[in-house]
């Protein structure tokens, strides 16, 4: 299961982010404890405002596992941001709601097409090293 945690602080490590899922994945009474596979954080531009988004993805290898610790960090705070913890889903042709777009109202369907955020606009940022030279101007351009 992959756990995706929305809107971290934009200076988060992944250590960091290891850590605050690594609590409530961790073994209790009752159940057995889960392993972190992986962490990212994920870095989303919008080219038409400039303006930035992170994300946090961490791999658990249970799904049991991931869904206790979405339970126990659902309202906790990170960094002294509250964030949002949910699974992330994968979007396939399969599951995707948009293309069944003749069941919802023409006035709803409109204004899904005119707010949604489009492709063209939004850019995902593998790399940030290469866009910010040092943590100043990291800061800088995120105000």
């Amino acid at each position: 299961m992959i756990i995706f945690v929305r809107n971290i602080p934009a200076n988060s490590q992944i250590s960091e982010l290891q850590e605050y899922v690594a609590a409530a994945v961790k073994r209790n009474f009752f159940f057995r404890s889960g392993r972190i596979l992986k962490t990212e954080i994920l870095v989303i531009q919008d080219t038409r405002a400039k303006a930035y988004e992170f994300h946090g993805m961490v791999h658990v290898d249970s799904d049991r596992a991931g869904a206790r610790a979405i339970q126990k960090l659902k309202g906790r705070r990170f960094k002294n941001k509250l964030v949002m913890v949910r699974e992330y889903k994968f979007r396939s042709w399969h599951n995707d709601r948009r293309l069944n777009l003749d069941k919802v109202p023409d006035i709803i369907r409109d204004k899904r097409l005119t707010e949604r955020r489009c492709g063209r606009s939004v850019e995902i940022i593998k790399d940030i090293s290469k866009i910010f030279s040092s943590s100043e101007d990291f800061s800088r351009k995120l105000l």
